[in-house]
């Protein structure tokens, strides 16, 4: 067996291992993306083959239990790609003032800083207090990060550049308490409920009028793309809206004909109306 095909087939059966063991489904995430991180473990295991993963996989149970937290990538960062959260401002925000009470979901939340921007861009407009915002992964390393409300660096002028640039009236560190490692105002996290959540094998459990979703889709193939779209809109309000990575090509899933463009630039649509 040619090199390639062989290390093809190790993927395979350390992709089927841990959907048998932890019942974890990987096989339609990229394959690049997959074969890369699958690599890196390898060589931080100190393995000389892939396949020698499977009986750490099936017999350590520390290993397993860091499994999907090392087979994720969790990043985030606070006010990234402001033209998003300018067009929040303008154009979804004003519709979540009709509503007495605001859901919102923020899927794949990686370490907290999108979540946290949102909750205080929301609090500026007034909103926030009648808001109970979800912020779920699939990551339970990087919930416990994300719920802790704490940042892992300290605030930059780069950040405080992002926030003016996505409508922001005040200084950015006021929402932040230095003395506790950058700790997010416990008045905000206080609207902000961190749960697990694994897109690809459970259902939707929110009915929100503004979902985000962003930087999750480039690590999926086509066909779990469509799939988990067709879940996130049926977590949406008629009309509500749907913020996606701005490098996220949604166009070529069958289920993007449900939805209407707000901002392609932003990454921004909306549900139409049935």
């Amino acid at each position: 067996m040619a090199e390639t095909a062989l290390k093809k087939y190790e993927m395979e059966m350390v992709i089927d291992c841990i959907y048998h063991s932890c019942g974890h489904d990987f096989s339609q995430y990229s394959q690049v993306s997959m074969h890369r991180l699958v690599e890196n473990m390898r060589l931080e295991e100190q393995l000389a083959h892939i396949a020698e993963l499977i009986p750490k996989i099936l017999h350590d149970p520390q290993f397993k239990q860091q499994l999907v937290d090392r087979l994720t990538i969790s990043y985030s960062q606070l006010f990234r790609d402001p033209q998003l959260f300018q067009k929040l401002c303008t154009e979804v925000f004003p519709l979540l003032r009709s509503y007495p009470r605001i859901s919102i979901w923020v899927a794949g939340c990686a370490t907290g800083e999108e979540v946290y921007s949102l909750a205080i861009m929301l609090h500026e407009a007034g909103l926030l207090q009648h808001c109970q915002i979800y912020a779920t992964d699939v990551s339970a390393a990087a919930l416990r990060v994300a719920a802790a409300g704490k940042l892992r660096f300290s605030l930059t002028q780069e950040d405080q550049q992002r926030y003016q640039a996505s409508g922001g009236k005040c200084k950015l560190s006021d929402y932040f308490n230095a003395e506790q490692q950058y700790t997010l105002s416990e008045s905000l996290l206080s609207h902000i409920i961190f749960e697990r959540h694994d897109l690809i094998q459970q259902p939707e459990f929110i009915s929100a009028q503004l979902v985000l979703c962003r930087n999750v889709f480039i690590y999926f193939e086509r066909e779990l793309q469509n799939q988990v779209l067709q879940l996130l809109i049926d977590s949406l309000t008629n009309g509500g809206y749907l913020a996606m990575g701005v490098e996220e090509n949604i166009g070529l899933c069958d289920n993007f004909k449900k939805l209407e463009v707000v901002s392609r630039k932003a990454g921004l649509y909306k549900k139409s109306r049935v």
